[in-house]
């Protein structure tokens, strides 16, 4: 005797599914492209003269670097599950905000 459920299953978890899927999606498309822009910045900095002799890899590093940083602080969040989203996001843009003001600190202290 097994009755019919009294309502058909929602498809939120579906599409949950397919959001973190695409979250990670996008954070890995954005994550490499920030990191290797870190690198070039501090690439620039810290290899000497010889590796960046006008110094442009630093100053357009660390300013894509902040773009693409920014987009990557509001995608990363959305790998994660629902309730832990606020709390994602607040860690990512405090991580955020500590790379790039770091990154900005070389700047203009080189």
């Amino acid at each position: 005797m097994d009755a019919p459920p009294s309502e058909p299953r929602s498809g939120a978890p579906r599409s949950e599914l397919a959001l973190r899927i695409v979250g990670g999606a996008l954070s890995l498309l954005v994550g490499i492209p920030f990191l290797l822009l870190v690198f070039v910045a501090l690439r620039g900095r810290f290899a000497g003269a010889s590796a960046d002799p006008h110094g442009y890899g630093m100053i357009f590093g660390t300013l894509l670097a902040a773009v693409v940083g920014l987009v990557l602080a509001l995608v990363l969040p959305l790998v994660f599950p629902r309730g832990r989203r606020i709390r994602a996001l607040a860690w990512c843009l405090l991580g955020y905000v500590c790379v790039v003001g770091a990154l900005f600190a070389i700047l203009l202290t080189a």
